[in-house]
């Protein structure tokens, strides 16, 4: 007799993902990169942030040593009297640039365009490698500005007669800054990474920013809704707490507008409105019955002494 022995059926082997496991598995991965991306983001943004401080701290130390000596003048913030005394040219000396490349013709010739003297952000537009004049895109942005108002007030000027010639100076010294860790010195300004589809800005191009003149170029608030900032006494901070108005761009553009701060100073009637002194600029704020304004902190000039 013969035994007959019953397996269990198996049931057969399975192959793939049921459509509720890849839905599953598609959802979890949503939601990873949905917590993933803005953290990531987020630490982008504080490592640019981080390597634009130390840029700017870099910066500190080469303008401390151009005042040593210089008999405590700081640099000029715009090319007024020429090419040596400008800010972004004067702290190369004490920085090892090699101003100009080769092949370089006119303002190229005696400007270095390091990173260094730049935001980070600004590599986004690449390093520019031609031959020629400057590059009007990439070499011509500053991504960091000089305090426009760092300079001295020119009623009257200093001046100094030697062999007759007369030289002003209209340089700002370091002596006559009063509240060092207030004051502005270099900072984010407003480039092409803020307004990318107005290349020919006079913003971008320009080596200075202050708040208070609409046709000037202002702080760039590129970083968490801030920037960063250089003080003359060289402490450097990220000021990111302050209320913002809209400021247009400089005519031809000045129906593109941008995120800055309000002005240095207020009247002291009760409509407390924004003042623009620079008509008035050789008083000073009590004689103008001027206040400081709360919502800007930051001393951008002192009027009748540091001031245009």
């Amino acid at each position: 007799m013969h035994t007959l022995c019953v397996m269990p059926c198996r049931k057969p082997e399975k192959i793939g993902f049921t459509l509720v496991e890849l839905l599953v598995v598609i959802g979890v991965v949503a939601v990873l990169l949905a917590i993933l991306i803005p953290a990531l983001s987020r630490v982008r943004q504080t490592s640019r942030s981080t390597t634009c401080q130390s840029n700017l701290r870099t910066l500190a130390a080469s303008m401390s040593m151009y005042c040593l000596d210089n008999v405590q003048a700081f640099p000029f913030p715009t090319t007024t009297f020429g090419e040596t005394v400008l800010w972004f040219n004067a702290v190369d000396k004490y920085l090892a640039a090699k101003q100009g490349r080769e092949g370089a013709t006119g303002v190229a010739l005696t400007r270095s365009y390091k990173r260094f003297k730049q935001c980070p952000s600004w590599m986004n537009f690449g390093d520019a490698k031609r031959d020629g004049a400057q590059d009007p895109i990439v070499e011509a942005a500053r991504f960091f500005k000089m305090n426009l108002l760092l300079r001295r007030n020119n009623h009257p000027p200093r001046v100094v007669v030697s062999g007759g010639s007369v030289t002003r100076l209209d340089h700002a010294r370091v002596p006559e800054v009063k509240e060092a860790a207030r004051h502005v010195m270099i900072g984010d300004g407003v480039s092409l990474d803020m307004v990318p589809n107005v290349v020919d800005q006079y913003e971008s191009n320009s080596f200075a920013m202050e708040v208070n003149e609409d046709s000037e170029s202002g702080p760039g608030l590129r970083h968490f809704g801030g920037a960063n900032i250089l003080f003359v006494d060289g402490h450097v901070e990220l000021v990111n707490n302050l209320p913002t108005i809209k400021d247009p761009l400089r005519n031809p553009h000045a129906g593109v507008s941008v995120k800055n701060w309000e002005g240095e100073y207020r009247q002291t009637s009760s409509t407390g409105a924004l003042v623009n002194p620079a008509e008035r600029e050789t008083r000073t704020m009590v004689e103008l019955g001027l206040i400081r304004n709360p919502s800007m902190p930051l001393i951008w000039s002192e009027l009748g002494r540091l001031y245009r």
